[in-house]
């Protein structure tokens, strides 16, 4: 195994679910309104989506400030205090059959949310930092992988998976790409630990939708008049849409973001350093197989002054993480038991 080198690194509607930026602000995400029947069309479509491949926004919420003046610490904090497991070491070979280990490290250990590093190295030789992100403790899901598409920077892609034929995939960052990469095959069912980041998130205060133009209300429109005759096109009555109870799921911005409303199954307490983070257990029903699992870790810098609760419908803007899962996860009950960290190896445990 190489050794650790702690190097400072760079800053690194239906009952079911409908599927289809990293923003300057938060508060600015579109979760915070009702979208017009053009933008459902459009971002039922996946239009206008991009591939953003950084991960600023969502260091930004758990953090609580400028991922560029905050990382340095954050890095030497986890390479310091942070643990390992063996899901979380791996080696990979180049054509030349050289073998490179990679090791990730998590901090805190006793948290599901927490700040991670991979350090990488040739074997036998030191590792250094050469990635770093948000690592969120997800809920297994067996899903079908349908795309990857790897980024040019860093060690992550964003995965599409989908829960069935019926549906459209559901993209998501997966930070372990280098340890995932051959099991992620297309058209392969595989078990992914998936989890969401909220960007916004608010109590749903809309129990209906009303759409008075668009493609909807054409069609909405024509079926009246056609049951009214004599009627005009002034007397056709806006569409209403009943929102209560609803859980939708909208693609975003970009790639592995989404709008969804829900309700709230559970809430937790946790903490990430000075941040306190809440996790809100959501589940989108499907007809024919188990329910979509997803928790969203919703931090304080978010909530601001909502207070959210089991039974709560709410609308959120979120930034999804999933990986093939690990292991040792297998056997385990989720999510109250995690994982057990294990000792550094010893050469990173005594490296100065």
């Amino acid at each position: 195994m190489a050794k650790l080198e702690k190097k400072a690194a760079r800053p690194a509607q239906t009952e079911e679910p409908v599927q289809g930026v990293q923003d300057e602000a938060a508060e600015d995400a579109p979760g915070d309104r009702v979208p017009s029947a053009e933008e459902v069309r459009d971002r039922l479509s996946g239009k206008n989506r991009m591939h953003f491949e950084g991960l600023g926004m969502p260091w930004a919420v758990l953090l609580g400030g400028n991922p560029v003046q905050l990382m340095p610490q954050v890095v030497a904090t986890v390479l310091k205090a942070g643990g390992t497991r063996p899901a979380w070491r791996w080696q990979t070979k180049n054509s030349e059959n050289q073998v490179t280990d990679y090791l990730l490290m998590a901090w805190p250990k006793e948290e599901p949310v927490r700040a991670a590093v991979l350090v990488a190295g040739l074997e036998g030789e030191k590792m250094q930092p050469v990635d770093a992100f948000p690592l969120l403790q997800g809920l297994p899901n067996d899903l079908t992988v349908a795309e990857v598409h790897p980024w040019k920077e860093g060690r992550g892609a964003d995965v599409a998976a989908r829960v069935d034929e019926d549906h459209s995939p559901m993209w998501f960052y997966d930070p372990l790409y280098d340890r995932d990469r051959n099991d992620l095959t297309i058209d392969v069912m595989q078990t992914f630990l998936v989890a969401g980041l909220a960007f916004s998130v608010k109590k749903a205060m809309l129990d209906e939708l009303t759409i008075t133009q668009g493609p909807y209300y054409e069609s909405h429109a024509a079926k009246w008049l056609e049951e009214h005759p004599g009627a005009s096109r002034l007397d056709v009555p806006p569409l209403k849409i009943p929102m209560a109870g609803r859980h939708l799921i909208f693609p975003g911005r970009n790639f592995g973001e989404y709008e969804l409303r829900a309700r709230i199954v559970k809430v937790e307490d946790h903490q990430l350093e000075r941040m306190p983070v809440k996790i809100l257990y959501l589940e989108f029903p499907f007809e024919e197989h188990q329910p979509l699992l997803l928790p969203v870790y919703a931090p304080k810098s978010v909530l601001k002054d909502y207070e959210p609760a089991a039974g709560d419908e709410i609308d959120a803007y979120v930034w999804l993480q999933g990986r093939i899962v690990d292991m040792e996860d297998q056997s385990q009950a989720m999510p109250e038991d995690l994982e057990k960290d294990v000792s550094h190896p010893a050469p990173i445990k005594n490296e100065q």
